[in-house]
This record gives C-alpha cells, sequence and structure tokens, in this order.
C-alpha cells in the first residue's frame, strides 16, 4: 500500500545489534536536515541516547534550535501495524521524521520499517554478518516490493578506518550483500564524542583534518539521503544537467 503523498518522510537507522553508531548517526543527520527542512527527532529507543542528545541541544542553543524531538517507546504494543500508523500521523506534520529504533525490539522495528521511506542500515567493519533477524530482512523486500516508489533501503558503512585492512575488505563484502550500499561512508573520528552534547559534527569547529573529512562525510550523506528520497535531483542527473547548460553556454 503506497503511504499519504501528503505525508513527511520518514528516514529510519535500524540495526538488532548495538554499538554500530546508530544515536550518532541519527542525531547528527537529524541536526544537519533541519537546517533547510521541518525535521522531528523521534527516539524509539528504551535506552533514550537520541532524547538525552534532544535535552542537550535545547540546553545549548534555547531558542537557537529548530530541530523538533521526542521519545515515544511503544511499550505494549501488540502488533507492528499501532507503529506504522502512528508514525504515518506524526510525519504528516513534517517535512522528515528521523527515527532511531532501538536494537532488540523486533516488533517496534518492524512497525518502523513498514511506515518508513528510507532505512538506513549502519554497518561497521567486520561487525555486519548479524545486522538483522531474518523477519527484519523479509519485512524490507516485502515493502521494497510493495512500495517500489516510495521505499528504499541502503547499508552504511560505519566507524570505517581506511589504514586498517579490515575495513577495506568490508567495503567489498557490502557489495556482496543483497541490500544497495550508500556510496558515502563514515570515517571513525573523534569529533563525534564532542557532538554526543546536542551539536551535530557541522556545528562544532573542525581543529583537525580528521574533523574537516568527518564534516565532509556527514555532509555528503545528508545530499544522498536528500536524492534517494527524491528532495533533490540525484547525482547522475545533476551532472547531466551541469553539462547541458555547459553545451549551452558554448553555443
Amino acid at each position: 500500500m503506497k503511504k499519504n503523498s501528503t505525508a513527511g518522510k520518514i528516514v529510519a537507522f535500524v540495526n538488532q545489534k548495538g554499538g554500530v553508531g546508530k544515536s550518532t548517526l541519527t542525531t547528527n543527520i537529524a541536526a544537519m536536515l533541519s537546517d533547510k527542512y521541518r525535521v522531528l527527532l523521534l527516539d524509539t529507543d528504551n535506552q533514550g541516547s537520541s532524547e538525552d542528545w534532544g535535552v542537550a541541544r535545547i540546553n545549548k542553543l534555547e531558542t537557537n534550535n529548530r530541530l523538533r524531538g521526542f521519545s515515544k517507546h511503544y511499550r505494549g504494543i501488540k502488533k507492528a501495524t499501532e507503529v506504522s500508523m502512528d508514525l504515518e500521523e506524526i510525519a504528516a506534520s513534517y517535512d522528515i521524521v528521523v527515527v532511531d529504533t532501538p536494537g532488540r525490539n523486533e516488533l517496534v522495528s518492524l512497525g518502523v520499517i513498514a511506515a518508513a521511506n528510507l532505512v538506513i542500515i549502519p554497518l561497521t567493519p567486520g561487525n555486519f554478518s548479524f545486522w538483522s533477524s531474518e523477519i527484519t530482512r523479509e519485512l524490507i523486500q516485502k515493502v521494497a516490493a510493495v512500495r517500489p516508489e516510495d521505499f528504499a533501503a541502503r547499508l552504511l558503512l560505519n566507524m570505517r578506518d581506511k589504514r586498517k585492512k579490515i575495513s577495506r575488505e568490508a567495503e567489498k563484502m557490502l557489495q556482496e550483500l543483497e541490500i544497495p550500499v550508500m556510496r558515502t561512508s563514515v570515517g571513525h573520528r573523534n569529533i563525534f564524542e564532542s557532538s554526543s552534547e546536542g551539536l551535530s559534527v557541522s556545528e562544532l569547529p573542525a581543529r583537525s583534518a580528521s574533523d574537516r573529512e568527518a564534516q565532509n562525510e556527514m555532509n555528503n550523506l545528508v545530499s544522498e539521503i536528500e536524492e534517494v528520497l527524491g528532495l533533490v535531483p540525484k547525482q547522475a542527473e545533476r551532472k547531466k544537467n551541469a553539462t547541458e547548460k555547459s553545451v549551452k553556454r558554448a553555443v
């Protein structure tokens, strides 16, 4: 069933394994998207990492904070459809809802996936054999089959270290999985520790080449997310349009 076209886009970060940087990615992406869109950061994880980050952001930025956020843990639900229907109602009030999902509550994750327009699965080098259960993979495939026009799933290599062989091997191995991989990968950098205090990496001063690389990677990731959601032209289309404009100017 196709989603309501008037509803906002839902981006969900999903992984049933912990320690893959899911909350860090969720908060950074939500903050950076809020520069251009009406964005809600929704924390459905009982650990509340994204919620705590949001509180720190309010305290730090006060009235300058454009990002809205709250938590909803869906305790006591019986069906995943309860979550998906609620999310679609919430999304109607925003341009984009960015969702941090729980690692172990599969019912909530399934409901979020069913409602999402884009599911991003962060994976770390050497740790992506068990990113989900078979039922989660099957649901992603089913949703993609039923909603090919407004649903996408992507793998994202996170905490990458290009100096290490395991990271280089991971980039190759990800290409062999059944879900497409984001063009952008994200390195393991110290600036992300500072971003845990309510600011995104783009809002922090870059004090090293590593910091600048982190900012560039996250900017590229945001652009790619916009592209997948259909909010901006695809990279190939942008290149084509730029070429056509150059030709016209030459003529």
